[in-house]
Parts: C-alpha cells; sequence; structure tokens
C-alpha cells in the first residue's frame, strides 16, 4: 500500500514539472503528445497518461428477465511508458474501474526502425480491427458481441510486427491470461495439479493503400489463430474453454450469451476478416468471426461465428484517422474550434449455437452521436436493441419464456411460443464522458 501512495505522490508532482514533446511512434504511425518527465540527462524518458469512462444505462423491454439501470467506472486506466533511446522502451497499463485492479498492457518493445517491432510481456494479441482499436477511440460504448465473445484479448506472449508502406503483418506465441487475482489464482492451482499453461500461434495481415495526404484509405485484413484451452478458467476445468458477452453494455451484468464451460476441449481455430474504409469525414468498418472448438474423442466440433458492419460521418469537416502500425482507426482530428460531431450506426450478430453447445443467438442495433469537445474530453449517446433467441439463457440462469402451463423458465426445451417469442429482447439508453490525459 505504501508503494502505491508513493507512486501516486511521485505521479502527482511529476505533473508540475512536465515538459510536452510530439514524438513520432512508429508502431501506430501518428505523432502523440506526451507529457514527459525527464529524469536524467541520458536517454530515459518517462511520460503518465490515462483514461476516464463514466457510463450510465437505462434499459428497457427485457421480456422475462429484469435489468437493472445503473451508473459507473467503465474503465479507470493509468499508464506508464518508458523510452531508452531510439529502440528500447517499454509501457504498464493497470484499470482500477469498480475498486478492482486489472493488469492491461506490460510490456518490452524493441523497435528496429526499419519497420520491425519486437513485444514481449502482456498485450493484445494481433487479431481483429475492433480489437486493435484502444478503448478510448471507440466508436460505440462497446464491441460488437462477436468481438466480446470470440476475440482474444490480452495475454502473456511474444509477437514480432512489421509494417511498411501498404502492408502490415503480425504475429505472436501467447500464452495466459494475465488480468486479475481470479485469473492469477486459477493458473496458479492447475500448475500446482501439474496442468501445462496453453497456448495460441495467432497471426494478422493487413493491406492499407491510402491517398498521398492520407485523406482517404482501404483496408482488408485476415487473422488466425491456432489455440489450446488456457489454464486460467480453473484448476477443477482442465481442457475448458468459454465464450460470453454482456451485450452491449458495461453496466448490465447478465451475459444472456454464455456457452458455459466446454469440457473436453483439445484446441480451437479462429479465423476472421476484415474490411474497411475512409474519406475525409466518412468511415466504414466491418468484420466477420469465426471459432471452431474441436474437441475429444467422438465428441462433435462446436462452430460458432458472428460478423458486424457499422459506419459513421464527422458533421462539422472533421477528419477521419488511421493507424497504419495497428491496422485500426483512432480518434479523428476535429472540424471546427468547439470540437465536432459525429453520427454513426452499427448491425452486429453473434451465433453461439453449436453442434450440442447452445450458447444463444442474438442481433444488435446501434445508433450513435458523438461529441468530441476537444481532443481530451468526448461525450457518447448510444441507443442499441438486442434481440435474442431462447438459448439465451445466461448458461441456464435466466429466464428465457413461459412454459406451457404460464410459468416462467430458464430451460429453452421448455419454452412454449405460443405463449410468447423466447427470449429477452431489449433496449439501451447509454451515455458516457471520457477523458483522456
Amino acid at each position: 500500500m505504501k508503494n502505491i501512495i508513493l507512486f501516486s505522490f511521485v505521479c502527482l508532482f511529476s505533473v508540475s514539472v512536465f515538459t510536452y514533446a510530439g514524438e513520432p511512434d512508429s508502431v501506430t504511425g501518428v505523432k502523440k503528445e506526451s507529457p514527459v518527465f525527464q529524469l536524467s540527462q541520458n536517454d530515459l524518458k518517462i511520460s503518465f497518461g490515462g483514461r476516464i469512462q463514466i457510463d450510465g444505462a437505462l434499459f428497457h423491454g427485457a421480456d422475462y428477465q429484469p435489468i437493472a439501470n445503473g451508473v459507473g467506472f467503465r474503465r479507470v486506466r493509468f499508464s506508464a511508458n518508458a523510452s531508452f533511446g531510439q529502440y528500447l522502451s517499454g509501457k504498464i497499463e493497470s484499470d482500477f474501474a469498480g475498486g478492482v485492479y486489472t493488469l492491461k498492457d506490460c510490456y518490452i518493445k524493441y523497435d528496429m526502425l526499419n519497420g520491425f517491432v519486437f513485444r514481449l510481456g502482456n498485450f493484445q494479441e494481433g487479431f481483429s480491427m475492433e480489437t486493435m482499436t484502444a478503448s478510448g477511440d471507440f466508436l460505440f460504448l462497446e464491441v460488437p458481441n462477436v468481438v466480446s465473445a470470440l476475440s482474444p484479448e490480452y495475454h502473456l506472449g511474444f509477437q514480432t510486427a512489421y509494417q511498411k508502406n501498404n502492408f502490415l503483418w503480425m504475429g505472436g506465441v501467447h500464452f495466459q491470461k494475465i488480468s486479475g487475482s481470479k485469473e492469477k489464482d486459477n493458473t496458479d492451482a492447475s500448475n500446482v495439479n501439474g496442468q501445462n499453461e496453453g497456448i495460441s500461434y495467432t497471426a494478422r495481415a493487413v493491406w492499407m493503400p491510402r491517398s498521398e495526404d492520407n485523406s482517404k484509405g482501404f483496408h482488408l485484413g485476415l487473422a488466425a489463430s491456432y489455440r489450446t484451452p488456457k489454464t486460467d478458467m480453473g484448476a477443477t476445468l482442465p481442457n475448458a474453454v468459454r465464450y460470453n458477452t454482456t451485450s452491449l453494455s458495461g453496466i448490465n451484468k447478465i451475459k444472456f450469451l454464455d456457452t458455459g464451460s466446454i469440457l473436453s476441449v483439445n484446441h480451437d481455430w479462429l479465423f476472421g476478416a476484415e474490411l474497411a474504409g475512409y474519406n475525409h469525414g466518412f468511415r466504414f468498418q466491418s468484420e466477420y468471426i469465426i471459432d471452431q472448438t474441436h474437441r475429444m474423442g467422438d465428441l462433435p466440433t462446436e462452430k460458432f461465428n458472428g460478423c458486424y458492419a457499422e459506419a459513421a460521418c464527422l458533421l462539422f469537416g472533421g477528419q477521419q484517422k488511421y493507424v497504419t502500425g495497428k491496422g485500426a482507426f483512432t480518434q479523428p482530428s476535429l472540424g471546427k474550434e468547439w470540437g465536432d460531431i459525429e453520427l454513426a450506426a452499427r448491425v452486429d450478430r453473434l451465433d453461439l449455437n453449436g453442434t450440442s453447445v447452445k450458447g444463444g443467438q442474438a442481433n444488435g442495433y446501434t445508433m450513435g452521436v458523438n461529441y468530441y469537445m476537444n481532443k481530451y474530453l468526448k461525450l457518447q449517446l448510444n441507443y442499441s436493441y438486442i434481440d435474442q433467441d431462447k438459448y439465451a439463457n445466461a448458461a441456464g440462469s435466466a429466464n428465457v419464456g413461459y412454459t406451457s402451463a404460464g410459468v416462467l423458465t430458464k430451460v429453452p426445451a421448455s419454452v412454449d411460443e405460443s405463449r410468447g417469442k423466447g427470449g429477452n429482447d431489449y433496449g439501451i439508453i447509454s451515455i458516457r464522458a471520457q477523458l483522456n490525459f
């Protein structure tokens, strides 16, 4: 605790002696202004940053399972970046939302300055355009259901990336998910029981031709990942995987779309395809992701999939921005002194109903308005409508319809649809205030 207090004091003290330095980031391909605290006369530089996201959500229309309205911190991030000359650097980023500590980025990076970059530590795997988008640059409050449920995120590992001209490639070997105390305890317990950690091989390639002034461009990407089950689910669940999502809201804690624990898994294959483009203030983005969960013995292979398509337009002369080193969009430039307003729309679909595993299927429709007051402050308003089938029962814990006797049931096979469509369909009005610093 003393170390945390001391570290916080140093960070606050540093604000008074920060000098702003615009340094090119060869990984992202854009210039960022960061407060840099010069610790000495050598090449060591340290900068601090963070993100605060405060959300509120109002739900209406859930047919069988009430959903509570609420407000809360979606993300409370603090990060520290250190560079040691031109080639070597590192980053630590943690999240404190909900009063729970979660480790995000924690890696060592070596940049050869010729297009090749190497990372070692905990970071996001190179899979999915939406996953590679920073949470502060999200077009909507939440990512599409298919990305939330199927795309891998932060894992320990080693990654090589190469970006030059119109081409980006990244490939890595990844291990455990180390984000919080629960995952660590599960991994440690599995280790004591002699269970080997899972491993993943993930690769992504992107072709991204752009105009000379970067005001317009095109994006075509493909990704694949071979994955063996990780041990962060617990020592009592070896060779198990699970896919779920809270359905377009961080306030809702009911994961209607949930496969539950899928046991006796040998390996998974993930495949993704990405298509996007931008022209001045307009942008579009779409992805399709499919998962094949191969199980042991004579158990059937489970197949899950989903997709989304979204588009947005800045109304007052702003320019959409694309990060070549990530193959993803970032916060746009603004058209007016007072900022800019962006209108956005998205359709997404997720199907977690496999051969024997029934995790539910849903279609989502979202409209959004984003107000960029400046490069630090953003306000967002979203309206989403979720259409779910009767198998979206939160792994057996949520009501999804009435029986023939008129009694609420959590069992999809018991739903009598003459008394009403099975599954909870509902709308969400959600808002967010975000501060980047």
